[in-house]
């Protein structure tokens, strides 16, 4: 009897030093889990607090501080009119037309001529890149290049961006969870932009481009400093100014610039705030198409509406 009393003591306690083993083993995992930081392998691409690195279709390249881009995933993520003419690379936003040759530190941006950093060119493969870091003029955004953390963030200047502080030192956790990878240590009073919250955690995008998880008890000042910008749309029913360029030669895009100058500097002249663009042609043809965009947004920046007659 008193034998197994023994036995019955011994295996408790091999028990009790075993659930003490595990639980020191998963302290001492937990210690180390939330000491180590995960690092990038390859530089990561942030836009408007998206991480679309995965589905960009050629690496990104950094030269001497200039982040580049290849011309499919720029055309693929930030401009679906652009298009080559010549030894030309056509960009286009909402108010901006620039255009960018291959090999010179040089872009014309609405007709006006800007020395840039960096330049576009083609690879050995005949990818053509371009200095996306420069090109924050034409598309609205900011572009930083964080060579710690290997990642850029680019931010249009007339999308929502919520801002907030942390109260503690937090870790920025990969996904929601204290178990899950830590991205970076973040300090007391850090300025962050909050992005959505889930299930009591923030997602966040810190000063270094890391997007990931703290708890949301630990931030505060949670403010919008930018809401979206929505344009006004202005009506053109009564529009007197007309333009044909029916007989115009709107095939190259020099003739065109030349021909939205003019257009431009009379409709200033007669103080108009729309005009009427009549083409008695294929109002299908690429040429025409690629003259009421480019038209569209020279005009627009100074005030001025195109209309294109029915």
């Amino acid at each position: 009897m008193e034998e197994n009393k023994k036995k019955s003591r011994s295996n408790k306690n091999k028990k009790i030093l075993i659930y003490a083993i595990i639980i020191f083993l998963v302290v001492v995992f937990i210690i180390i889990k939330n000491n180590t930081i995960k690092k990038n392998y390859k530089t990561e691409l942030i836009v408007s607090n998206e991480n679309i690195t995965d589905t960009l279709k050629n690496e990104i390249i950094i030269k001497e501080n200039v982040v580049y881009l290849s011309l499919e995933d720029v055309q693929k993520y930030f401009d679906k009119d652009l298009y080559q003419e010549d030894n030309k690379i056509i960009l286009t936003s909402t108010r901006k037309i620039a255009a960018i040759e291959l090999n010179k530190n040089e872009i014309e941006i609405n007709g006006s001529k800007v020395k840039i950093q960096g330049k576009a060119y083609k690879t050995e493969n005949n990818i053509i890149y371009l200095p996306i870091s420069d090109l924050k003029n034409v598309y609205d955004m900011e572009c930083t290049y964080n060579l710690e953390y290997q990642n850029i963030t680019i931010d249009y200047n007339y999308k929502k961006i919520v801002k907030a502080n942390t109260t503690k030192n937090v870790l920025l956790k990969e996904k929601p969870g204290i178990f899950a990878s830590n991205l970076e240590k973040i300090d007391k009073d850090s300025l962050v932009v909050y992005i959505s919250e889930e299930n009591g955690w923030a997602k966040i995008r810190s000063q270094n481009g890391n997007i990931g998880y703290i708890n949301k008890a630990k931030l505060t000042n949670i403010v919008t400093e930018r809401e979206d910008f929505i344009e006004q749309k202005q009506e053109n029913t009564n529009v007197s100014f007309e333009q044909d360029i029916t007989s115009k030669n709107i095939k190259k895009y020099k003739n065109r610039n030349e021909l939205i100058e003019k257009i431009l500097i009379d409709a200033v002249s007669k103080k108009q705030k729309a005009v009427k663009i009549i083409y008695k042609k294929d109002k299908n043809s690429e040429s025409f198409k690629r003259f009421i965009i480019e038209a569209t947004a020279i005009l627009k920046e100074c005030g001025i509406s195109v209309v294109i007659e029915k």
